[in-house]
């Protein structure tokens, strides 16, 4: 009976179980470890305050200025709050009962402002300095008070003036309607590539050193003689890339209800789009990435000769991200639009292009073929490198040699 005969129903499911094993083996003992627990609280603290310090100290930089009002000058309270309400400054309002006590508050720091007299000339009355966007407020208040009495005076009725002053505006057109909405996609766009870049890069390195490590204590002998070769790293894959996706979910789920709670994405489906197409593309990069690692890391014995075999595949990582910028600055070059497709580039770059809003749908579907074509033929090279290679310790073994099955 032959080879090919032999892989019965049953076979496979057996092989199944095996990989099944070897990857719950890999997620259970890296999950459990201190370093992973702390390293994703970290970065789950580090995101969340990275968002609120954007929408509360960056985007909502508010002034607190409290103003205190004497005599006749308490009927500007509620215009004055409504004038500074559109800027950058959260005004609160009290009624002082005389100037004296208004100035003791304002020496005390109880008050920062106070006003006092006639409503077209109040009297202020300030510590060392008056807020701008105050003093232009006081200052309109105070033109629009003595506008009202002179039309009074003259018979007019201010109310009427008022009605058709407040009905002239300016008719604005704009060129470029969404700006506002494409510059929070690409900086969204450039999140997420920072993000699988970091995740893609941190997660094939520990796959490579996790093969290190257990040719080097000669581990990988006592597995494989129970596991096959090729079950051994595709376990190892599955197993590290569910620990990676989890924290990315965390991580971006998070971002997104921390973002959403703060407001400080105006454009609701950035969020979801963004957070979904990382998690697809993780996927999909890590695997792809993660047997290349696997394999090359099996050429070695020891952690110290790691990074010199790996470092041709952490420069097509670092290349995808710098051609990100290009691409943000020539979202409709063709070979832009090429190169975002390419399996090497796709995993970082296609999803920062779906993020921004330029990716097409047909464009998305190529790069996902290409993409799973390019993991199907990786899974055969990189396995029978990685088969021919995790068991010979010393020396590094040759990618011919390895390609071969050469001792």
């Amino acid at each position: 009976m032959s080879r090919g005969q032999m892989r019965t129903p049953d076979t496979r499911a057996g092989e199944l179980r095996t990989v099944g094993l070897v990857a719950r083996r890999e997620f259970l003992t890296r999950a459990r470890s201190r370093f992973y627990l702390i390293a994703t609280a970290l970065l789950l603290v580090v995101m969340a305050g990275y968002i609120v310090l954007q929408a509360f100290v960056f985007s909502r930089s508010f002034t607190t200025v409290t103003v205190g009002l004497v005599g006749p000058a308490r009927s500007l309270a509620q215009p004055l709050r409504a004038a500074t309400a559109p800027l950058d400054v959260h005004l609160t309002t009290r009624a002082v009962p005389d100037e004296r006590t208004g100035r003791d508050q304002v020496r005390s720091g109880q008050i920062d402002v106070l006003v006092s007299g006639d409503v077209t000339s109040p009297r202020v009355v300030v510590e060392n300095t008056l807020n701008p966007a105050v003093a232009a407020a006081l200052n309109q208040l105070a033109r629009q008070a003595a506008l009202n009495r002179a039309l009074t005076a003259r018979g007019v009725e201010p109310a009427a003036v008022g009605q058709e002053v407040a009905a002239a505006r300016i008719d604005v057109t704009a060129l470029n309607p969404d700006a506002g909405q494409r510059t929070q996609r690409q900086v969204a766009s450039v999140l997420v590539a920072i993000a699988l870049y970091v995740a893609l890069l941190v997660y094939g390195q520990i796959v490579a050193q996790g093969v290190v490590e257990e040719k080097g204590n000669r581990i990988v002998e006592i597995l494989l003689a129970t596991v096959r070769p090729r079950q051994l790293l595709l376990g190892k894959v599955i197993g590290i890339g569910l620990i990676g996706f989890i924290q990315l979910a965390l991580v971006g789920l998070v971002a997104l209800a921390v973002a959403t709670r703060t407001q400080v994405v105006s454009v609701p489906e950035i969020g979801p789009t963004a957070v979904a197409a990382s998690l697809l593309w993780f996927v999909l990069g890590f695997v792809l990435y993660a047997l290349v690692y696997a394999a090359g890391a099996s050429l070695v014995s020891r952690q110290e000769e790691v990074s010199a075999v790996t470092l041709p595949i952490t420069m097509i990582l670092i290349g995808s991200y710098l051609v990100l910028f290009w691409e943000l600055a020539n979202p409709t070059d063709p070979l832009v639009v090429g190169l975002t497709m390419l399996p090497p580039l796709a995993p970082v770059l296609m999803p920062a292009r779906m993020a921004s809003g330029d990716a097409a749908a047909w464009q998305v579907v190529v790069a996902v073929v290409l993409t799973l074509a390019t993991i199907a033929a990786l899974n055969v090279l990189a396995g029978r490198i990685y088969v021919n290679s995790v068991l010979r310790v010393g020396a590094r073994v040759s990618l011919r040699d390895a390609w071969r099955g050469q001792r």
